[in-house]
């Protein structure tokens, strides 16, 4: 509904963070959740450059999001909470597919426009239709071939918006304005995978390698121990090392 507009735009731009241009992204330069796609059509122009993108004002990335994606996400008619959960998803993805995406979950035509049908489908949804409308879009997201890339931070966002909506649906979103779940292809964002092929990860391994094929020209109880007591240390830094390249990301 038109009311959640004002706490839907300050929840996004907890999710989007600044300025990112990661090769991997196929949406390029982005601010605030801004492509230079998206910008360059705002403005009426062929194209910007990342600095014009880069030197985006949220003024200017409020004015889009109101005219480019929360009305046609279905924002001014859905019910409170799905009404923010079609527009976050529709930044992220597109209003057109955040729309196909709950006609899915409710039975209707996927044309990709929230109209009478579906205003009325949703509202006669038997269910959680917040928790339907999340899986959906992490089912959806799953298709993506960044997936692997991105997939982390992604889940991240789908479930802190999944919360959000719940919140905005009981009218107690104040606390959760500051929650920040950035997951707009940030380059930090790092599924294990990705975190896996970090050099960090792999330069102890060498050490362990080099120590047991130390051992391997011995035998007897205190070289296996040895040999233990080294995989078992192995394991567990690799181990935190991991958990904090993935804190440090989020």
């Amino acid at each position: 509904m038109r009311e959640t507009l004002t706490t839907a735009l300050d929840l996004m731009f907890g999710h989007e963070g600044g300025y990112v241009n990661n090769p991997k992204d196929p949406g390029g330069a982005t601010k605030y959740g801004i492509t230079h796609r998206t910008l360059a059509a705002h403005r009426g122009v062929a194209s910007v450059t990342p600095a014009q993108v880069k030197a985006l004002t949220k003024e200017e990335a409020a004015k889009i999001y109101r005219r480019s994606y929360w009305v046609q996400s279905g924002g001014d008619l859905l019910p409170v909470g799905i009404d923010f959960m079609a527009f976050d998803y529709g930044v992220n993805s597109g209003p057109a597919q955040a729309v196909k995406s709950l006609q899915r979950v409710v039975g209707v035509t996927m044309d990709g426009v929230v109209g009478g049908r579906t205003v009325t489908a949703v509202k006669a949804y038997k269910g959680d239709l917040i928790a339907a409308y999340a899986a959906e879009r992490l089912r959806f997201m799953k298709t993506l071939k960044t997936w692997p890339v991105f997939g982390w931070g992604w889940q991240h966002r789908v479930r802190g918006v999944e919360t959000q909506a719940r919140q905005i649906a009981k009218g107690s979103i104040a606390d959760s304005i500051t929650h920040h779940a950035s997951a707009k292809a940030n380059p930090k964002d790092q599924s294990i995978i990705e975190t896996l092929k970090k050099p960090e990860i792999w330069s102890s391994a060498g050490g362990l390698l080099s120590g047991l094929g130390g051992m391997a020209t011995g035998s007897g109880p205190i070289q296996w121990a040895l040999a233990i007591i080294m995989v078992g240390a192995f394991a567990a830094g690799a181990y935190f090392l991991i958990k904090r390249m993935q804190d440090q990301a989020t």
